[in-house]
């Protein structure tokens, strides 16, 4: 749904670079994957809301992911992914996490929309937790 990658950018991209990505979601990327071409996204983070996850193999990250969603109480999150099998997808909170995270494929987790949030970017380490409270 465009709604949770519109939230996205809203809150989390720094506003430099918000107003191209927001036209881009709105009048290119409609009816395509809008999550490809995004590779590059983790550079334009806003990082007074976005934090790199540590360096640590996979179960780390998640328990870092787990750790820092956990005072929202929440089970369900809506996946926006260029892999095709993940994307627009709502799924349990640890299916997704378990699947996304170390994937190095370009993926946005929205738990909350424009409040919470995951990113994994496509490069190794390209992982941050997105928190705008």
């Amino acid at each position: 749904m465009t709604m949770h990658l519109h939230a996205f950018i809203e809150s989390f991209i720094d506003k430099r670079y918000k107003k191209q990505w927001l036209y881009d979601l709105e009048h290119i990327r409609l009816g395509h994957n809008s999550v490809k071409g995004m590779d590059a996204l983790w550079r334009e983070l806003d990082d007074r809301y976005c934090i790199q996850l540590p360096k640590g193999d996979k179960r780390h990250n998640i328990d870092f992911v787990r750790q820092a969603i956990a005072p929202y109480k929440l089970t369900v999150c809506y996946v926006s992914s260029a892999d095709e099998k993940l994307n627009e997808q709502t799924m349990p909170i640890d299916e997704a996490l378990d699947k996304i995270i170390g994937s190095i494929t370009t993926t946005i987790v929205s738990f909350i929309p424009g409040k919470v949030a995951y990113f994994e970017g496509h490069s190794p380490g390209d992982r941050y937790i997105c928190i705008r409270k």
